[in-house]
């Protein structure tokens, strides 16, 4: 007849491995979860087009024009109704270069503006903005 045999398990060696098996879940969890947001960078953001938002001047108005694409932001682009918005506000058209080209390299409305021209930029970042709400897919 055979000897019983017994295993000794140690409370500690049980609670590293269980530790061990919940990190490793936890890192290939982690892994999954980036390889797949990588890919739903193909999901379609905005409709495609070209929307408008006007800023209302003393003046006459001024259009901010964004064109995208279904994941991108493509131009911003300022649209002036009168001669005279130029001599009477010369900031908007500068302002809004810069917050165009801000915009379409970063995809993003954080721009910072320069203190000299902060209140032309947050009006033309609130019409990119309106802008974009009106391309976003619901």
């Amino acid at each position: 007849m055979g000897a019983n045999r017994f295993m000794v398990l140690k409370f500690r060696d049980i609670i590293k491995t269980a530790l061990f098996a919940v990190i490793g879940a936890a890192i290939i969890a982690g892994v999954l979860y980036f390889i797949l947001s990588g890919r739903s960078e193909n999901n379609q953001v905005y409709n495609p087009g070209t929307y408008s938002s006007d800023i209302v001047l003393d003046n006459g108005k001024v259009t901010v024009e964004v064109t995208v694409s279904k994941t991108k932001i493509k131009s911003v682009e300022l649209k002036e109704s009168t001669e005279e918005i130029p001599v009477f506000y010369p900031l908007f058209e500068s302002a809004a270069d810069n917050i165009g080209n801000y915009v379409v390299k970063e995809q993003e409305l954080s721009y910072v503006p320069d203190e000299y021209s902060s209140v032309t930029s947050g009006l033309v970042l609130d019409a990119v903005e309106r802008s974009l709400e009106q391309a976003k897919v619901n």
